[in-house]
């Protein structure tokens, strides 16, 4: 997701809507490590305004579940150094086997990279033209092979 999501809440509503959301288990287990249970809600302990400030803290705090939950998961710049190493080691390693048949080696996948294995075609077809492509497939099968 780009940008904030919880920058301007509407009130209760829409906290709730974040804890019956997909978010909410993230928001809970936040609630827990500082000491809050989400029975404590709307209670002295907790009020629902304090679920706000937390809430709109823990989006910016990476080490939040609940920002990974938004933003999904994010490497320090220690461990995308260490997969780096890792890679170059790995490419060298097989750069000196001299094998040519040896497979080159795949780089350690990054979070935030689209993975490439899945191809699922190009673009979608439009409705108006769906029938006729569905058409010409039909034809292909049915002629005779020679």
């Amino acid at each position: 997701m780009a940008g904030r999501i919880c920058c301007d809440f509407g009130g209760i509503a829409s906290l709730d809507e974040f804890l019956t959301g997909e978010h909410g288990e993230a928001i809970e287990y936040d609630l827990l490590a500082h000491g809050f249970r989400l029975r404590d809600l709307g209670t002295e302990s907790l009020t629902w305004r304090d679920l706000a400030v937390l809430v709109r803290r823990w989006e910016r705090v990476p080490a939040t579940a609940f920002s990974e939950s938004v933003h999904g998961t994010s490497w320090s710049i220690g461990e995308q150094l260490l997969a780096m190493v890792v890679d170059a080691l790995h490419m060298g390693n097989w750069q000196r086997m001299g094998k040519k048949s040896a497979p080159k080696p795949k780089r350690i996948p990054r979070p935030w990279e689209k993975s490439k294995s899945q191809s699922l075609g190009k673009d979608p077809i439009p409705v108006s033209a769906f029938k006729d492509w569905w058409e010409s497939k039909a034809r292909k099968r049915r002629r005779p092979k020679k």
